[in-house]
């Protein structure tokens, strides 16, 4: 587990100032990543495409039937 996530998983009354301040110190690094365009700074999508899987043909006419 990263240092962050272990600050995260305390209780919020036992964090020290040091913890308060790596915690602003990790976010601001992050943000910098984000305003300077890196493209997977904050992305929570998946790394993968999904390609469209072959399914049903919703688009049948059904004057046929």
């Amino acid at each position: 587990m990263s240092d962050i996530a272990e600050l995260f998983a305390r209780d919020p009354l036992q964090c020290t100032k040091d913890d308060i301040k790596f915690i602003i110190e990790e976010y601001r690094k992050r943000q910098k990543q984000f305003n300077s365009g890196v493209m997977q700074a904050g992305n929570v999508k998946p790394k993968t495409s999904r390609a469209k899987k072959p399914g049903l043909d919703l688009n049948v006419d059904v004057s046929d039937l």
